[in-house]
């Protein structure tokens, strides 16, 4: 359990941090970038969670998704529904969740490849 929330933590950490310096670096690409930083975090997740970290990670972004849909439904002060919000994010939604199940899924491959194998016993 413990290596799960630490893994959770670090995707989350490192989607953040990754996106806040593309954005610095002026390389905001407004569809790709989130998939592309969940793909990156969710792929480190993976690797320290070890395994049966694709349902979480699935589930902790779209509880992203969520927050951001609600702070962008506030920020219009309701002149816009959630709805019409979803409906001009869906692309990035759509690019976003494959890529971060397929992150944590190699995350998790490359952690049973990197794991040294238990020697045999004679």
């Amino acid at each position: 359990m413990k290596r799960m929330i630490v893994a959770v933590v670090v995707m989350l950490v490192v989607s953040t941090v990754a996106g806040e310096l593309l954005g610095l670096l002026g390389f905001e690409i407004s569809q790709l970038q989130p998939a592309l930083v969940g793909l990156l975090g969710a792929t480190l997740g993976g690797l320290i969670a070890r395994n049966r970290f694709v349902p979480a990670a699935l589930l902790v972004h779209a509880a992203i998704w969520l927050v951001i849909l609600y702070t962008l439904h506030s920020i219009a002060n309701g002149q816009s529904t959630y709805l019409a919000i979803a409906s001009h994010n869906a692309s990035a939604m759509a690019l976003s969740f494959p890529l971060v199940g397929l992150g944590a899924y190699l995350g998790q491959r490359l952690a049973v490849r990197r794991r040294p194998s238990a020697p045999a016993a004679a």
